[in-house]
């Protein structure tokens, strides 16, 4: 909060709107909204007003912005800012947007023709003053600090630092007032503003403190006791008073409005929700207040009709009556209401939706003393058969978490029909997030009920009156109702429904089986390995030590770069925020002048690895004895399946602690785990995208495809490929289809630019159908504005568009890669559906347990290890017919790193 006034009086909040987009666009990324909409800017901007708004609580507030700001101080130097290029391409379609923003926001614009904000803000905290307020302006900028005084503070949201008078005193040195001065004498080459050659900032403090302004030290000028000082103020005495100029704030525009003018006003919050739905803003969306006070405009799309009260289902009678009707409907929308983990949570009630409109609440679990509610056996008895006939369609919003919640009550759900999580992911996988409520807001023009707010101060779900929760659950599964025909229809005209009907909801069911089962964690052997990687961290950290030349905070970035740069002189290759970088890239570089940055490498991975797998999984595991992960279908651009709680899919299967914690998965007693893998499956699916015949012709003949194309690109045979050859190869190979460039290639081996320019260009020499390949898919991609899979999972590709070449380069990138990884998901998908398939026809016991990138984990009884493993190859390499074989790696063991 804003430190009180020195005196009682209104605060009158000012913020400085033109600096807070330019700084919001240098600090955030490029970001674009599916459409290929810049973004990065207007998010910075409203999350930095947002925050403003939150800390100060103003009772009045404006923004002020430039507004053809150079022309009149041009009139005093025509050199000032005409060093400044015009901003950014892809920032200037965000300035409407913003406007747009502060609109919604009720937030009132203050500009002036030929003047900057600074001078707006300038005038308007002389009025305000004038009027009995205190004001505090919302800016970085320290050209404010000459208004600084008792009843003018400055507040900078990004680093959260109040300035007062007693503040810029500690900081400078000078006063508040001082400070145009100090500001003439060091000039600004941003803005142009000339400095007086030979005064550096403790010059300039030194002048003001013995002088206390210009004219003063112009006037005693020879009490100077530097001769070039003197000698270069006196030289540059007109330019010097042409800077103060240039630097001081005009306070006497004229504004067309008054202080009580710029009282507060409520957020527009059904349209501020609106925009930041069609910005893509949606964690914004859901910080914005319920209320809305705001008038709407005619344009405005009038609200859809409010839903009818839910019913509170309490009797027996009531459920079966819902029941025949879902059953005489053919389809029933389902959201359930529960807390934790879906494996273990109990449900505590379940909203209901049948296709006529009519919707419903059923408590189960409610806690409250005197709450009806229907039997939880009642319950089972009722709705287990309706559940469980596929006849019946199911609908709702992440239906894999339903299936879970159900089954811990001993329900199975069948008939997973409009999961309109999945629905709306495979319409466009590159968005974010798919919350309900963000759907029903952008599709339906319907602000859902809230939730209960969660937390661990919060009221379980449990605790909570049936009349509490009815509305919420029962209206979310009426979104889902009325959401799924329209993106069942977008699927359909795009040709994705395929996909969804044959391939990601029939997943839903096996999901959900792997998520229960999980995989058993002996803790045993994690401790055995912790203890080991605890002494090889020491001894990493004696040997770090021992290089640097005295101990220091390893983990500490700030005092690892001033062992690198200034004590051991290394170059500095990059520079962030805070000062020289010492990320992956930078030591990799590094490395190859000194040995301490490649053993601070080394320490990193492998206490990364320590942290993640070997202090947390023992914490995670169940009552079971096992991991219990969660997949996520709708999370990926590619259609990978995701992990977390924990993430198993990072464990590294390549490095000697990777395989170690691999050891540590292990099958019960009486059975073995088998794993079956697809071999460089992506490399396989770019032989026969591409139609490339070298590369088909090498895995036609299951050579060694790193040693083949080392031999293709040094003009060798296979045989005579030496070792160095073949990993530069291997790198080329697995680089060529995530978009490659010679920068790439030239830092992953360690090579000149050059070197790696001419390697890439003699692959493609030899692999013409790889280069057309890559060509191909980005103009076309451009010409459509997607790529897709063999299999027709799409993702949009507004990117290529854009105006920021960072961003149209990511966006190629992209556009190469899908094809081959999307399908290779696809692939992995068509897997499980395959192998479940046929573990289930051939009645056997064995259980699929991870799908872990390209690999499938299976526990099976002893008995059944031989078959699964001939069956899990068999279905593997039969899911698709390429132009190469699929080969799948099949082994079984104990332990996962065994089987692997």
């Amino acid at each position: 909060m804003v430190p009180s006034p020195t005196r009682s009086a209104p605060v009158l909040t000012l913020i400085d709107a033109s600096s807070f987009i330019f700084r919001a666009y240098h600090a955030i990324p490029p970001l674009t909204t599916s459409k290929g909409v810049p973004t990065n800017a207007v998010l910075g901007f409203t999350r930095m007003v947002l925050k403003a708004l939150k800390d100060l609580q103003p009772t009045h507030v404006a923004l002020a912005f430039d507004k053809e700001s150079r022309t009149e101080r041009q009139k005093i130097d025509p050199n000032y800012k005409a060093n400044r290029e015009g901003p950014p391409e892809d920032l200037v379609p965000q300035f409407d947007l913003i406007r747009k923003v502060v609109e919604v926001l009720s937030l009132p614009v203050l500009e002036v023709p030929g003047w900057e904000a600074d001078d707006v803000i300038g005038t308007l905290a002389k009025h305000a003053k004038a009027e009995g307020f205190c004001v505090q302006v919302v800016t970085g900028d320290k050209d404010f600090i000459q208004i600084v005084d008792e009843d003018v503070r400055l507040f900078d949201p990004m680093k959260d630092v109040h300035t007062g008078p007693a503040d810029v005193k500690e900081r400078l040195g000078i006063e508040p007032r001082q400070m145009r001065d100090y500001l003439a004498l060091v000039g600004d080459a941003v803005d142009n503003v000339p400095k007086v050659p030979g005064i550096g900032p403790k010059t300039a403090t030194e002048l003001i403190q013995q002088f206390g302004d210009v004219d003063t030290l112009l006037a005693r000028l020879d009490e100077v006791k530097k001769p070039k000082i003197r000698e270069a103020i006196a030289a540059h005495k007109d330019s010097l008073l042409m800077a103060r100029q240039l630097v001081t704030f005009k306070t006497d525009l004229e504004l067309n409005t008054t202080i009580a003018q710029l009282a507060r006003r409520p957020f527009d919050t059904a349209r501020a929700k609106q925009l930041f739905t069609e910005l893509e803003f949606y964690r914004l969306v859901n910080e914005l207040p319920a209320d809305t006070t705001a008038p709407k405009p005619a344009e405005a799309p009038a609200p859809a009709a409010a839903a009818a009260p839910a019913t509170i289902v309490t009797t027996e009678e009531e459920l079966k009556s819902f029941a025949e009707a879902a059953r005489s409907a053919g389809s029933v929308f389902l959201v359930p209401a529960y807390e934790g983990a879906p494996f273990t949570a109990p449900l505590v009630g379940l909203g209901l939706a049948l296709p006529d409109g009519r919707i419903a609440y059923v408590p189960l679990r409610h806690q409250v003393l005197g709450a009806k509610q229907v039997p939880v056996a009642a319950f089972g008895s009722i709705l287990g058969g309706l559940l469980s006939d596929e006849a019946v369609k199911k609908g709702g919003h992440d239906l894999k978490a339903l299936t879970l919640v159900l089954a811990n009550g001993g329900l199975t759900l069948k008939g997973a029909h409009d999961d309109v999580e999945l629905l709306s992911y495979l319409l466009n996988p590159s968005r974010r997030e798919h919350a309900l409520a963000d759907l029903a807001r952008e599709r339906l023009n319907t602000e859902l009920p809230a939730l209960p707010a969660g937390g661990k101060k919060a009221r379980a779900l449990a605790d909570h009156n049936p009349e509490e929760l009815a509305q919420a659950y029962a209206e979310r599964a009426d979104a889902a109702r009325r959401l799924a025909p329209m993106l069942w229809k977008e699927l359909e005209e795009v040709g994705s429904a395929k996909l969804a009907s044959e391939l990601e909801l029939p997943l839903l069911p096996i999901l959900a089986n792997m998520e229960r089962r999980g995989v058993k964690l002996d803790t045993s052997v994690l401790q055995t390995i912790s203890a080991k990687v605890d002494a090889e961290c020491v001894a990493k950290e004696k040997n770090i030590h021992q290089l640097a030349g005295q101990e220091f905070n390893i983990g500490s970035n700030p005092q690892l770069a001033t062992i690198l740069y200034d004590k051991l002189q290394l170059p500095v290759l990059k520079k962030g925020k805070t000062g020289p970088s010492t990320d992956q890239e930078v030591l990799e570089k590094l490395s190859e002048q000194h040995p301490l940055p490649a053993a601070i490498l080394e320490y990193r991975s492998v206490s990364k690895l320590k942290s993640t797998y070997l202090d947390t999984l023992p914490g995670l595991v169940a009552k079971d004895g096992r991991i219990h992960t969660t997949y996520h279908q709708a999370a990926t651009a590619t259609g990978r399946l995701s992990s977390t709680d924990p993430n198993l899919q990072n464990i590294p299967v390549r490095t000697d602690l990777g395989r170690e914690i691999r050891r540590a998965f292990v099958a019960e007693p009486g059975h073995q785990l088998v794993s079956a893998d697809y071999s460089q499956v992506e490399l396989r699916l770019l032989a026969h995208i591409a139609e490339d015949p070298v590369l088909i012709e090498a895995f036609l003949h299951d050579e060694d495809i790193h040693s083949r194309t080392a031999a293709e690109i040094f003009g060798t045979t296979p045989d005579k490929v030496d070792r160095d050859q073949r990993r530069v190869a291997k790198t080329v190979n697995f680089g060529i289809a995530y978009g490659l460039s010679p920068h790439g290639l030239s830092t992953r081996l360690s090579i000149s630019v050059e070197e790696a320019r001419d390697i890439i260009e003699r692959y493609f020499t030899r692999y013409a159908g790889i280069r057309r390949y890559l060509e191909d898919t980005v103009m076309q991609a451009r010409k459509t504005g997607y790529v897709e899979t063999m299999f027709g999972r799409r993702r949009l590709m507004a990117d290529l568009h854009s105006r920021n070449r960072q961003v149209a380069q990511a966006a190629e990138r992209a556009a190469i890669n899908m094809p081959i990884q999307g399908t290779a998901a696809d692939l992995i998908k068509k897997a499980m559906l395959a192998v479940d398939a046929a573990l289930q026809k051939e009645g056997l016991r064995t259980e699929m347990l991870l799908q872990v990138h390209d690999e499938l984990l299976f526990e099976a009884p002893d008995a059944e290890v031989e078959q699964v493993k001939e069956l899990a190859r068999r279905c593997m390499s039969q899911v698709a017919t390429l132009k190469v074989p699929l080969k799948v790696d099949v082994g079984a063991g104990k332990t996962w790193a065994d089987a692997h």
